[in-house]
């Protein structure tokens, strides 16, 4: 581990339209003590040949391919740079989002001023494709009281490019759940603030997070399979909380009440597998409280 140092780590698949822009503003920054660890999914498009010319020109960018023992997705590329990276800080990111030249320097100085804090976040602001002179901010509500609950129930929003951590809080965990097809970033989160909730905010946008008319109309589109997916997530999220030292009535109640809403919802759909787990679950829920 190298001190100071801070690992962006990029998942790419298919990115070249966006890459390079990506790329520069990650070579713009001002804190100059980082490495970039680009893994590759397996692209069909240009990606890997803009990837090695950057290497090449730059030594703190390193291009890899994601191993074949690792499954297929942008987790398990993030699970594999984290695993071959030097620095003492992560930071995760996104091969189509930009990064604020001052974002590392704010993080890393944030955390040094804090040393008991393990991971500092910034907000996020969103533009849409090319668009980037028009950019909002999200509503991401970081300083609540509440933070258990209101993670659980969206009102509270981490995007995964947010925090920067430092690497020794991250090593003894698990990362991303790449068993998951959906939710793995929201699994995730929440084991992180089950674990440590106390976090840094630097409270400026320091993320700018592009959209793509495609993810528009996926998150409109609420299909049954999103639905079990996501019921999927939540029951990975439940045992996590379970396994945690956080006893809160009210985080209970809510499982409470999603287990009971989802075993009507399979019960309607005929999904008799599902609402047979879903009455386990919520049996298991009352007995705990």
């Amino acid at each position: 581990m190298i001190q100071g140092r801070v690992s962006i780590i990029v998942p790419i698949f298919n990115s070249a339209g966006y890459l390079s822009e990506t790329l520069d503003s990650i070579k713009a920054q001002t804190y100059k003590n980082w490495e970039c660890i680009c893994v590759d999914d397996g692209s069909s498009d240009s990606s890997c040949d803009i990837l090695e010319e950057y290497a090449a020109n730059d030594h703190r960018f390193l291009s890899v391919k994601r191993p074949n023992s690792y499954p297929k997705g942008g987790n398990a590329c993030r699970n594999y740079g984290f695993k071959i990276s030097t620095g003492e800080y992560i930071q995760w990111f996104d091969s189509d989002d930009i990064m604020h030249e001052r974002m590392l320097e704010e993080k890393v100085k944030a955390l040094d001023e804090c040393k008991e804090i393990n991971y500092a976040i910034c907000r996020t602001s969103y533009f849409y494709d090319n668009d980037y002179s028009l950019q909002t901010d999200y509503d991401q509500n970081l300083d609540s009281e509440e933070i258990f609950i209101d993670f659980l129930t969206y009102r509270t929003k981490f995007f995964t490019p947010g925090p920067l951590f430092r690497k020794a809080f991250l090593e003894p965990m698990d990362l991303f759940n790449v068993t998951l097809k959906r939710h793995q970033e929201r699994e995730f989160f929440f084991r992180i603030i089950l674990r440590d909730h106390r976090f840094k905010i630097i409270d400026k946008a320091y993320i700018f997070r592009r959209m793509h008319e495609l993810q528009l109309s996926q998150v409109a589109n609420r299909s049954s399979e999103k639905v079990k997916l996501k019921y999927v997530a939540t029951c990975l999220n439940y045992q996590n909380f379970l396994n945690s030292e956080i006893n809160d009535p009210e985080i209970f109640a809510y499982f409470k009440r999603f287990f009971l809403k989802n075993l009507r919802g399979f019960i309607r759909e005929l999904r008799f597998n599902h609402a047979i787990h879903s009455c386990f679950m919520l049996l298991r829920t009352i007995l705990k409280q």
